[in-house]
């Protein structure tokens, strides 16, 4: 008995050596375990901080081209924008102020003119403006003059024609009746000189409205007269308006027509050539559908 308890307390001694001797092991498999954790954070620290200051210093670098080519579009956008300027003023000087497209009479071209608006007339007129560069001559203002003193132009566009004439164009009026006092009329019921234009073939035309409907009753007459078959035409000495929508044509022979309004006036016109061929004083085609003949 004696000799199995001395073996038995001999081996627990070694199990408690090697049990001991395994925890200081441990302990300094430990220690060694964390000193290298530590090591290691503290070198991927290190390195962490020496690549921020890499990224730092590339970020500096990137900002600094970006602004220098900021810099760059702004002075460029700036010498081109000063280009433009002195090409604008230039121009500006060119066109307005110096004399290269200054305005010479002897290159104007007038279109449309006649004996009663001729050319040698618009030419005279633009002559105040010559040697004043053409942006400066106002075409408005010397279209309206040239109407206002030539009644027979109905409409006129004055333009420029670079680098020193100037081109009016002219549309005239058209007579289609006269006066008792030798003037002429034309669809719009205007009165203006005949100067120098033939009369002698044209109807013509008598008002006996009110001052206030002179030109209606005058545009109405010259409406019917316009609407004629020239057979008729020849034989009508006069139209008179006693009213706008009271038209009546005396006849060479002392014939008359009593027409009414100035409209349906082709219709008209036919049914009158197909009364006139039968004897009567006076025709009435007021109601081109229903005419009739007295006497």
């Amino acid at each position: 008995m004696t000799s199995r308890k001395s073996s038995f307390s001999r081996r627990s001694k070694a199990t408690e050596v090697s049990k001991n001797t395994r925890v200081r092991t441990n302990r300094s498999s430990a220690g060694v375990g964390e000193k290298a954790v530590s090591r290691s954070r503290s070198s991927q620290v290190t390195l962490a901080s020496k690549d921020r200051a890499v990224v730092s210093s590339g970020l500096e670098q990137r900002r600094a081209e970006i602004a220098q080519i900021k810099r760059r579009k702004r002075l460029r956008r700036g010498g081109v924008g000063a280009l433009i300027v002195v090409i604008i003023v230039a121009l500006g000087y060119l066109f307005w102020f110096s004399p290269v497209f200054a305005y010479d009479p002897g290159k104007t071209r007038v279109v449309g003119a006649s004996e009663q608006v001729s050319a040698g007339q618009v030419k005279e007129e633009l002559l105040t403006y010559a040697g004043r560069p053409l942006m400066r001559v106002p075409t408005g203002q010397v279209a309206a003059t040239l109407k206002k003193e030539n009644p027979w132009i109905k409409q006129i566009e004055v333009s420029r024609e670079f680098p020193r004439g100037m081109v009016v164009h002219l549309t005239l009026r058209k007579p289609v009746a006269k006066t008792t006092q030798g003037a002429v009329v034309d669809l719009e019921g205007k009165v203006f000189p005949a100067k120098g234009f033939a009369v002698a073939n044209l109807v013509t035309v008598v008002s006996s409205c009110h001052a206030s409907d002179n030109r209606d009753c005058l545009k109405s007459a010259a409406s019917v007269v316009e609407s004629l078959p020239p057979e008729i035409k020849k034989k009508t000495r006069q139209a008179q308006a006693v009213r706008p929508e009271n038209i009546e044509l005396q006849l060479v022979s002392g014939q008359k027509v009593i027409w009414g309004a100035s409209k349906d006036n082709q219709k008209k016109a036919q049914v009158l050539s197909v009364l006139m061929q039968r004897g009567g004083s006076v025709y009435n085609v007021t109601d081109y559908a229903h005419p009739t003949i007295i006497g």
